[in-house]
C-alpha cells in the first residue's frame, strides 16, 4: 500500500495498532547513493569488521534514505497462516525553512540511473513524500526555537546596522524616527494607542507626495525594530499585511507573544517528526507527544486495546502496548539497512563497530537477516543470496501458508521489484518460508557467542552482541525474557503470560507450518547474526566454480581467534561434490545495420555538414563548371532555390545578413537522417529528369530499403530479419517449460567445442552455417540441486549441473525443431532485455554479462 503525505496521518495509527500486535516486521530501504569498496590487492588481505562498518557509514553520512518499505505480519496458530500488510513511504527531504535546520541532500550517479530503471519516480520525494526530523536534528530544532524566544526576550540590537554611505535607508529612519517623535508630542493629548508606518494617505493625497512607500519591504522592517530596540525601549512594532504598527511595550503581552511563537514552532516540530513516529514505535521510544486525537479513527476497531475507554486513555495504553511488545525486525542484508536507518533517524554515528552494535541492540533487541539465514552453511561455494532469487527457490513451498491483506494486495498483482514496499514484502515471505525450512533440519551444534576481536580472523558475519541479560530464576523454565533484558527472544505470537506452547502448536512447528517458537534452538543460531560481506571479499587466482573440487568453506560462523580458526581449519575435511557437466552454445546473430542516431548525434554530424560546407565557400563555382553549359546552369537554378550548396540541409545563404542565424532548432526537421534522404533523391530525381531525352517518363531513384522490417511489425521472434540494429540469441524451450541456451551433458572423450557444436545440431538441426568462437567457454552457470540425484547406470550421486558456454555465430540458415532429440518445443531469438523477460533470474544472473548490450 503506497502512503502519501497525504494520506499519512490516516494511516499512522492504523499502523502503530498493527505494530502493537504483529508478530514481526520486515524493513527494507532505497538510497540515494551506496557505498563503493576501495580497491584491494590479494595480499592485504581480508577486510576486517572495522573497516566494513567504515565504509558503510561514510556512504550512510554522504547519502540518504529515499524510500522505506514496511511489511507487518501477523499470526493465526489456528489456522497455521500468516497475514502480511506491505507499506511503501517516499521520504520528503525538505525541511520547513522556518525551523531553521538545514539537511543537505546528494545523490550518486549509478544510484540515480539504478532507480530511474526501476521506475523510482523522483518527483514524489516532495510531492507525496512523508516529512522526517531526526532526534538530533529535532533537538536542534527546539534549541533554535528557544535561542529564537530567548533573543525576542531581550535587546538584541545595540546599534542600526546601515552604513553611512546608504542615504536612502538614512533617510527612512530620519522620516520614522520624526513621525515617533511627533506622535509621542501629541500621544498624552489624544490617546493615540497605536502608530502606523507608513501612516495612511488622506482624502486627495497620492502616496508619492508624502515620500513614504507603497508598503514596506523586508529590510524596512528591519530598520525599523532596529530603531525601536535602540532608541525607543519603551516601544514595539508589530508586522501587518502592508504596514507596521508602533504600540507601548506591555512584558505581560510580549512575554505571551513569546509563548505562543514557541508553541507553534513545537506543533510544527511535532508535524515535521513525521515517519519518525513509527520509527519510535518499532524502537520502543517516547511518543508522549503525538497527538491522541489521531487514534479517533481506530477506537473501534483496535486489535492491541480492548475494551472501551475515553480517547486520551485509549491512546495512552496503544503507547504503552507499543512500547512494552517489541516485534522482531526482519531484513535482507539488514547491516547496510541498519547503518542507514540509524544515520537516517537518530544521528550520528559511532566510530567503533562494537559501539553501533549495542546501540543498534538497544532499538531492536531481535534482528533477522534473511540473507544470514540463506547462506549460513549452504555447502555451496556461490550459494544464491540475492533475495529475488531466494523467493524464487522457495516459491514451491506450500506451508507455511501466507496470504496478504486484502487492502493491501497491490503486491501479489503488481509486482514492482527494487520497490522498498514490495522488497520488505518479498522478504516477509522469505524469512516464513526459511524459518519454517530451517527449523525442519536437524541442527546439532549451536554457534558459540563470542565477542568480536579486530585481531582475529574475519568472518563473513558479524554477531549483534546483546547487552548482559540479566539472572534469571533457576524456576523459570520459559527463555521469555524478564523485564529489561535485551538479549532473550520476545514471543513471535501475541502472548500475556508464560503458557507452555501447546501440543497442537508444536506439531505444526514440526511439520513446517509455523514458525519456531522463542525457546528452539533456531534463535541461537540464526538470531542477531548479519551478513556484513558476500561470499569472497578478495578475487582469487581460482574461480568459484572450481573452488568446489579444492575444498569446502563455511560461510557463516563467528569471529574466532586466529589459532582456534587455523585448528578447525586442518581438521576439516576435503568434500569433492560431483556435478553433471554440459556445454551449452551462446549462438548469436550481430547487428545488420548501425544503429539509430541520437538526437545529439543528429545534430553533431548536422553541424559537421554545415561546417564543411562553410569551408568550401571561398571556392568559385567556375572551378567546377564551366560559364554556360547546362551544368553551370543548373546549379544556379539551385543555388536560387536553395541558397546553398548543399542539397540536404535546408536553406542557408553564407553571404546574407541573416549568416550568423545558421543553428538548427530543437526537433528541427532537417536533422532527421529520412529527411535528408528524401532530399537527396528528389535532387538526383529533379537532375535526371531534367536531363533525359524522354520527356514522357520520369525517372525514379530506389529508395533505401526501410531500417524496420515486417518480422518487427510482427514482432515474430523466431525469423532472423528482426531487430536488425541488436545482437540476437538463439533461445530454447525445454520440455519443463524454461527458456535457456542449447545445451546438453558432455560425453567421454569429447573436447567442450566438440560437445557444443554436437549439442547444436541435436538441438537446433543441421540447416544453419555456424561458426564457433574460440576453444575456451566465455562463462558458465551452476545449478544446485534441491537433494541430490543418483545416476542410476553408475550410481554416482549428483548435487547439481554446472554448464560451460561456447560463444558461436550464425552466417545462414535458421534453427529447426522437428528433428531435435532433446524433447525441446519452441525456440526464439532474442535481444539481452527480451532474454530477461523469458529465462529464470538465477539463470540470467549467471549469463547476463555473456551478452552485448546491443
Amino acid at each position: 500500500m503506497e502512503v502519501t503525505s497525504h494520506s499519512f496521518s490516516y494511516y499512522l495509527p492504523r499502523i502503530l495498532d498493527d505494530l502493537a500486535t504483529g508478530c514481526f516486521v520486515s524493513l527494507d530501504l532505497e538510497f540515494s547513493g551506496i557505498a563503493k569498496p576501495a580497491f584491494r590487492s590479494p595480499s592485504s588481505g581480508p577486510q576486517t569488521l572495522q573497516e566494513r562498518y567504515e565504509e558503510v557509514k561514510g556512504a550512510a553520512e554522504k547519502y540518504q534514505v529515499l524510500q522505506i518499505g514496511l511489511t507487518i505480519c501477523h499470526e493465526d496458530t489456528a489456522t497455521a497462516s500468516y497475514t502480511l500488510k506491505p507499506f511503501n513511504f517516499y521520504l520528503n527531504p525538505v525541511i520547513n525553512q522556518r525551523l531553521e535546520v538545514d539537511r543537505d541532500f546528494t545523490f550518486q550517479s549509478g544510484a540515480i540511473q539504478f532507480l530511474v530503471q526501476n521506475r523510482f519516480r523522483l518527483d514524489a520525494l516532495v510531492s507525496e513524500g512523508i516529512s522526517y526530523l531526526s532526534r538530533r536534528e529535532e533537538a536542534l530544532a527546539f534549541t533554535r526555537a528557544e535561542d529564537r524566544r530567548d533573543r525576542v526576550g531581550r535587546n538584541a540590537n545595540t546599534a542600526i546596522n546601515v552604513k553611512q554611505t546608504d542615504y536612502e535607508s538614512l533617510q527612512f529612519l530620519s522620516m520614522v524616527r520624526r513621525h515617533i517623535d511627533d506622535w509621542l508630542a501629541v500621544k498624552l493629548k489624544t490617546d493615540d494607542s497605536y502608530l502606523n508606518i507608513p501612516p495612511p494617505t488622506r482624502l486627495g493625497q497620492t502616496q508619492a507626495s508624502t515620500s513614504w512607500p507603497l508598503t514596506l519591504n523586508k529590510f524596512q522592517q528591519r530598520l525599523i525594530h532596529q530603531l525601536l530596540e535602540v532608541e525607543y525601549p519603551a516601544l514595539v512594532a508589530v508586522n501587518k499585511a502592508t504596514f507596521m504598527q508602533i504600540i507601548p511595550r506591555d512584558e505581560a503581552r510580549e512575554k505571551a507573544v513569546r509563548e505562543d511563537r514557541m508553541q507553534w514552532a513545537e506543533r510544527r516540530i511535532r508535524t515535521e517528526t513525521g515517519f519518525r513516529w513509527i520509527v519510535e514505535a518499532l524502537t520502543g521510544g517516547d511518543l508522549t507527544h503525538l497527538d491522541s486525537s489521531l487514534f479517533m479513527g481506530i477506537m473501534s476497531s483496535a486489535a492491541s486495546v480492548k475494551g472501551k475507554y475515553p480517547l486520551n486513555e485509549f491512546a495512552d495504553k496503544l503507547k504503552a502496548r507499543l512500547k512494552s511488545h517489541r516485534p522482531v525486525l526482519v531484513g535482507h542484508n539488514l547491516f547496510t539497512d541498519l547503518v542507514n536507518f540509524y544515520r537516517c533517524f537518530f544521528g550520528p554515528l559511532p566510530d567503533r563497530v562494537e559501539q553501533f552494535q549495542q546501540q543498534i541492540h538497544e532499538l531492536f533487541p531481535v534482528l533477522m537477516d534473511t540473507k544470514y539465514m540463506a547462506t549460513h552453511d549452504c555447502g555451496s561455494i556461490n550459494p544464491s543470496s540475492t533475495l529475488s532469487e531466494i523467493h524464487t527457490s522457495l516459491a514451491e513451498m506450500k506451508y507455511p501458508k501466507i496470504e496478504v491483506h486484502p487492502d493491501h494486495n497491490k503486491y501479489s498483482t503488481n509486482q514492482k521489484e527494487h520497490e522498498a514496499g514490495y522488497d520488505s514484502f518479498l522478504t516477509a515471505e522469505v524469512f516464513i518460508k526459511l524459518s519454517a525450512q530451517l527449523r525442519k533440519q536437524e541442527m546439532s551444534r549451536a554457534l558459540p557467542s563470542t565477542s568480536l576481536d579486530n585481531n582475529s580472523t574475519p568472518q563473513d558475519q558479524t554477531r549483534i552482541k546483546p547487552a548482559k541479560a540479566k539472572k534469571r530464576s533457576r524456576r523459570r523454565k520459559s527463555t521469555r525474557p524478564q523485564p529489561g533484558s535485551l538479549n532473550a527472544f520476545e514471543a513471535l505470537s501475541v502472548q500475556e503470560e508464560d503458557n507452555d506452547v501447546s501440543t497442537e502448536v508444536t506439531e505444526k512447528i514440526s511439520q513446517g507450518h509455523l514458525i519456531p517458537r522463542p525457546a528452539d534452538a533456531f534463535w541461537q543460531v540464526y538470531g542477531n547474526k548479519l551478513r556484513m560481506f558476500g561470499p569472497s571479499r578478495v578475487e582469487s587466482p581460482v574461480c568459484r566454480s572450481c573452488q568446489e573440487t579444492l575444498g569446502r568453506r563455511s560461510y557463516a560462523t563467528d569471529a574466532v581467534s586466529t589459532e582456534s580458526s587455523s585448528a578447525s581449519a586442518s581438521a576439516l575435511p576435503v568434500v569433492k561434490p560431483s556435478f553433471l557437466v554440459q556445454a551449452g552454445v551462446v549462438l548469436s546473430r550481430p547487428p545488420q545495420i548501425t544503429r539509430d542516431l541520437t538526437p545529439f548525434e543528429k545534430s553533431y554530424y548536422f553541424y559537421q555538414r554545415r561546417l564543411n560546407e562553410r569551408l568550401a565557400q571561398p571556392f568559385s563555382k567556375y572551378f567546377y563548371f564551366k560559364r554556360g553549359t547546362p551544368a553551370d546552369e543548373d546549379w544556379k537554378r539551385q543555388i536560387r532555390e536553395r541558397q546553398t550548396a548543399a542539397r540536404d540541409i535546408g536553406n542557408y545563404n553564407a553571404y546574407s545578413p541573416e549568416a550568423w542565424n545558421d543553428e538548427l532548432l530543437v526537433g528541427a526537421v532537417e536533422s532527421e537522417p529520412q529527411h535528408q534522404i528524401e532530399k537527396l533523391i528528389q535532387n538526383a530525381e529533379a537532375t535526371a529528369n531534367a536531363t533525359s531525352q524522354d520527356v514522357s517518363r520520369k525517372e525514379e531513384i530506389p529508395r533505401p530499403f526501410p531500417r524496420v522490417t515486417e518480422a518487427d511489425q510482427k514482432n515474430d521472434q523466431k525469423r532472423l530479419d528482426r531487430a536488425l540494429q541488436r545482437t540476437l540469441y538463439l533461445l530454447v524451450k525445454s520440455k519443463e517449460g524454461f527458456w535457456k541456451f542449447p545445451s546438453s551433458p558432455i560425453e567421454t572423450g569429447e573436447t567442450l567445442r566438440v560437445a557444443a557444436e554436437r549439442t547444436l545440431a541435436q538441438s537446433a538441426g543441421v540447416n544453419m552455417n555456424t561458426w564457433m568462437v574460440g576453444y575456451h567457454p566465455v562463462g558458465h552457470h551452476v545449478y544446485n540441486f534441491r537433494r541430490p540425484k543418483t545416476v542410476d547406470a553408475t550410481g554416482a550421486e549428483l548435487v547439481g549441473e554446472k554448464t560451460f558456454f561456447m560463444k558461436g555465430r550464425i552466417m545462414a540458415g535458421q534453427a529447426d525443431l522437428a528433428a531435435n532429440e532433446q524433447e525441446l518445443e519452441d525456440f526464439k531469438w532474442l535481444s539481452k532485455d527480451e532474454i530477461q523477460t523469458h529465462v529464470l533470474p538465477q539463470y540470467y544472473s549467471n549469463i547476463k554479462n555473456m551478452l552485448a548490450e546491443l
